[in-house]
């Protein structure tokens, strides 16, 4: 080892205008939200939070279930997590008029496992022709 060699010492930072914080005034950080913002707001937050989503099934006999994916135009079978989760039952409903056949809208309701969302289908029995019938209340 060297004996005239500087050991290393510890960055401090310099004194100096730009490590200065910017000063901020109280006016430019802070400021009030209308009612109708904060309603807006509200309903948003509350929409994002909102676990209920819907699937477009159709049937391929009675033990198959083929959930549709908009963005590749294809079907999943058996397999949920497939589908496209559309949030409006308006939008499903708007793209199930453009698919031919049978197909239906499936109410479920979300979880999030590894940051995507699972969707969860209702329990109930399925009946010969492989329809789900959901149990009465």
């Amino acid at each position: 080892m060297n004996k005239h060699a500087k050991k290393p010492q510890p960055r401090t930072p310099k004194s100096g205008r730009r490590n200065m914080p910017a000063k901020e005034s109280e006016s430019d950080d802070d400021f009030a939200l209308t009612k109708t913002q904060l309603r807006e707001l509200r309903r948003r937050i509350a929409d994002a939070e909102d676990p209920v989503r819907y699937l477009i099934e159709g049937g391929f006999g009675p033990r198959f279930r083929l959930y549709y994916n908009v963005t590749d135009d294809v079907y999943a079978m058996n397999n949920p997590a497939g589908g496209t989760l559309f949030k409006r039952r308006k939008a499903a409903i708007a793209v199930q008029k453009l698919l031919s056949g049978a197909k239906r809208i499936v109410r479920c309701t979300t979880r999030r496992r590894k940051g995507e969302l699972i969707p969860i289908l209702p329990k109930g029995e399925l009946t010969k022709r492989g329809r789900l019938v959901l149990p009465r209340k």
